[in-house]
C-alpha cells in the first residue's frame, strides 16, 4: 500500500510539475527570408535559448532569468545552407524547432517542433526512483555508475510504453554519489543521485 501511495505521489508532482511548466511559450515566426524571430513567454530562471546547426554545433546560447518575456532575432544570411535547430530548455524539456535554409531563404519544417521531456529521479532512502515520458517510441537505454565511474547497471528499454517507469533499490551498495545516464535517441541526460 505504502508504495501504491508513493508511486501516485510521484505521479501527482511529475504531472504538476509538467502542467505549471506548460505555461511556457515558445513562439518561432519567419520575418523575412533571412531572419527568423523566436519569442519567449513566462521565462524561468535558467532557461536557455540555443541556435544549432545540424552537427550540434551551438550558434548561439543565452541563459534566460526569469522574466514575463523575451525576444531574439536570428539572421541567416552569413550562415550555409541546411537545418539548423531553435532550442529552449528549462529543468523539466527541450523543445526543439527546426529551420531549413536554402538558396530560397529559410523555411519552418511543418509539423516538426518537438518537446523532449527530461527524466524524473526521486530519493527515498535506498530507493530511487525514475520516471521518463517519451514524447515518441524512441530508444531509451540508462545506465548508473557509481562516483568511480563504474558501471553497476545498463538497461536497454524496449517497451512501446510512452511513460517509463523504474524502482532501483540501492540498499545493496555503499552509501555516495551515484549517475544515471539516460540515452533517448540522439539525446542525452544525467542525474545525479546521494544514497
Amino acid at each position: 500500500m505504502k508504495r501504491v501511495i508513493n508511486l501516485s505521489l510521484l505521479i501527482c508532482v511529475i504531472l504538476f510539475s509538467t502542467a505549471v511548466k506548460a505555461a511556457d511559450f515558445l513562439s518561432v515566426r519567419i520575418e523575412n527570408s533571412s531572419t527568423i524571430n523566436v519569442s519567449l513567454s513566462n521565462i524561468s530562471k535558467g532557461q536557455k535559448l540555443y541556435l544549432k546547426d545540424y552537427t550540434g554545433t551551438i550558434l548561439f546560447n543565452a541563459t534566460l532569468k526569469a522574466m514575463p518575456s523575451y525576444r531574439k532575432y536570428f539572421n541567416f544570411n552569413s550562415v550555409a545552407d541546411g537545418i539548423y535547430f531553435v532550442e529552449t530548455e528549462t529543468e523539466f524539456d527541450v523543445k526543439v524547432t527546426p529551420v531549413l535554409k536554402n538558396s530560397k531563404g529559410i523555411a519552418l519544417i511543418e509539423d516538426s517542433s518537438i518537446t523532449i521531456f527530461k527524466p524524473k529521479v526521486l530519493v527515498q532512502n535506498s530507493l530511487v526512483k525514475v520516471m521518463l515520458t517519451r514524447s515518441k517510441k524512441s530508444p531509451l537505454s540508462i545506465s548508473i555508475s557509481d562516483e568511480n565511474g563504474e558501471t553497476l547497471l545498463t538497461e536497454k528499454v524496449e517497451e512501446e510504453n510512452l511513460i517509463f517507469e523504474r524502482l532501483y533499490k540501492f540498499s545493496e551498495v555503499p552509501s555516495g554519489r551515484y549517475i544515471i545516464s539516460f540515452d533517448l535517441g540522439d539525446r542525452s541526460f544525467t542525474k545525479e543521485v546521494n544514497i
